[in-house]
């Protein structure tokens, strides 16, 4: 009997176990080279193995080949992981490449096309295991959306993609792949497009998620439970720890906007340097 309680909480201690692997979430709107080598270098520099995972984006194609250009360029293997229906998400030669891989890409486009195909698929699942073993996970636009398990889906209560409405409630959400911690939910091209009121409604309606608002040419990498701002413009965070909601108004709410080489712990939610 002792044993098994030893067995069983040691099971549970290394299911907690934090990834191993780092997340280069950006903005949308360009990757100045800060970005772009620091994902590189996340999944492993010269001799990395990439997977490309277009699956957002409405020029599959294009955005395959410009990547397989710029990995092959700096030393990296380019593996394409085209997934353009859930079925694909299945397929085992594909799962195969997956897991050879030590950095994965998502590109920009329409986020809902994830949550359509991947999202509950085994291809989620060999990404967060490669993720918890040391791999990178980088994304853009609607690539960066989908990095956590709350993913707002860019479209209103009215299921147009619009940022007028204002409260809780008033913007739709569906479930991301997860790679963030629970509890943090991302937006993204942020102060560039004026999407503070997104954001705003999303922690009334969660006032347990803390929200990071990423702007353009601009990344949070994330290690160890740490998120680095990288770029040019600003990340907004909204810690609602403390905050009161009362209907459509709140009060309390603790905004934070960071520039490059400051970061935020994600757990602790203190803001360094």
């Amino acid at each position: 009997m002792f044993r098994l309680a030893v067995a069983l909480f040691c099971t549970c201690v290394l299911s907690a176990a934090p990834p191993k692997g780092t997340l280069v979430i950006v903005g949308g709107g360009g990757m100045p080279q800060p970005i772009l080598d620091a994902f590189l270098a996340a999944s492993g520099g010269k001799g990395g193995v990439v997977g490309i995972v277009p699956t957002s984006t409405s020029d599959p194609d294009g955005a395959l080949k410009e990547w397989k250009e710029d990995l092959e360029k700096a030393g990296l293997t380019f593996v394409a992981l085209d997934v353009r229906t859930r079925e694909q998400a299945s397929r085992p030669d594909l799962l195969e490449r997956a897991n050879r891989c030590t950095g994965f890409w998502f590109s920009g486009g329409d986020q809902n096309r994830v949550g359509d195909c991947i999202v509950g698929t085994p291809l989620q699942q060999v990404v967060l295991d490669r993720y918890a073993a040391g791999a990178a996970i980088g994304g853009t636009s609607a690539g960066a959306a989908i990095m956590s398990k709350v993913m707002l889906t860019g479209d209103d209560r009215h299921g147009k993609n619009e940022w007028a409405e204002f409260g809780p409630g008033a913007y739709r959400t569906r479930e991301g792949m997860g790679f963030l911690p629970a509890g943090v939910v991302v937006d993204q091209h942020f102060l560039r497009r004026g999407r503070e009121n997104r954001l705003f409604s999303l922690i009334m309606e969660r006032p347990d998620h803390l929200g990071l608002g990423i702007d353009e040419a601009t990344a949070l990498v994330v290690k160890d439970g740490k998120a680095t701002v990288v770029g040019d413009r600003s990340v907004m965070v909204f810690d609602p720890a403390g905050m009161t909601v009362n209907g459509a108004t709140f009060r309390d709410l603790r905004v934070h906007v960071l520039r490059a080489g400051q970061a935020i712990d994600l757990a602790t939610r203190k803001v360094s340097q």
